[in-house]
Parts: structure tokens; sequence; C-alpha cells
């Protein structure tokens, strides 16, 4: 009798087979193949990557991203870089992806050599916070101390504003 055919066999068969898919999903999941310093638990959701922040305002954006996760379940990821092209959008995707950011994260970049920012909400979000929105607050808050050149007030002015939307949204 082929060993293949008996019940035993088909069903260690299928239990093993699950486990593996399990195991390969939970390897693939965003963000775990990610090295340390590109997490964005790690860095508390916050990559200076231009070297544009002071340190004072890191800590400050990274307990304003602690307090919202224990209070709120949510974080918004700031980024700074030197990217210079056209298609900033993408890029603050990709970015967002890598840092593991949900629905209702938001994910703003700061192109310092390109002198343009982008603010990016969660799918879960684009119903109560539109594109249009974004653009609104992230020029309302950011536009001037971006301009100036004042980096680290730009993303806590908008971290700060973003925050008390959040509060207003209460989406726990």
């Amino acid at each position: 009798m082929n060993p293949l055919k008996r019940t035993g066999v088909a069903v260690l068969l299928t239990v093993v087979m699950i486990v593996a898919a399990v195991v390969i999903g939970l390897a693939r999941r965003p963000g775990h193949n990610l090295p340390a310093a590109e997490s964005g638990a790690s860095t508390w959701y916050v990559s200076d990557q231009a070297g544009v922040l002071s340190s004072s305002a890191i800590r400050q954006l990274q307990e304003n991203n602690r307090t919202l996760d224990s209070s709120m379940g949510v974080v918004i990821g700031c980024i700074t870089c030197n990217y210079g092209k056209n298609d900033l959008y993408n890029y603050a995707m990709d970015q967002a992806e890598k840092m593991g950011l949900g629905a209702n994260d938001f994910v703003v970049v700061l192109d310092i050599s390109g002198e343009n920012y982008w603010l990016i909400q969660g799918s879960g979000l684009v119903d109560l916070f539109t594109d249009d929105d974004c653009a609104a607050y992230a020029w309302e808050y950011m536009e001037q101390p971006f301009a100036q050149g004042d980096y680290s007030q730009a993303l806590l002015s908008l971290s700060d504003a973003l925050t008390q939307w959040y509060e207003s949204h209460y989406l726990g």
C-alpha cells in the first residue's frame, strides 16, 4: 500500500505544510528583514539621513512617537534625506514601507537637497485626513521653518499639529 494514501500521513503532511507556510509568512512580513538601523521601532520612526536635525529634536520626535504609540497605537514617521528627485511621493511611500508604518500612521519626508517635503497619511486615514489635508498641514506647519532651514522646527511643528489631530480623532 502506498504510504501517501494513508490518512495519518496525509494529515501529518498537511500540518507540516501549514507550519511551513506560517514560518515563511512571518519571515517575509514587512520590516522583519530590515537592518536594525532602518527598522522604524529601533529609531522610534525618526531617520535623519541628511544629518540636519538637532539631537534634542530627534529625542522629542521619538518621545512623541512613543507617547502616540502607547496611547493610540499610531506613529508619525519623520525622515530627512538628500533625495533630490521629482518623485518624492514614491520615495516617501518606500520609506514608510521600510519603516513598517501602518494604516493609521503618517510619514513626512524632508528632501533637503531637493528643497521639498511630503506628508502622506496611511490608508486607514484617507477618509478622515485627505490628500488635501496633508498638503494643507504640511504647508501651514512646515513651510516657514523649512524655507528658513530650520528643519527641526518644521518637523516638531507638524508632529505637534498631527498629535493634536490624533487626539481629536482618537483611533485607538
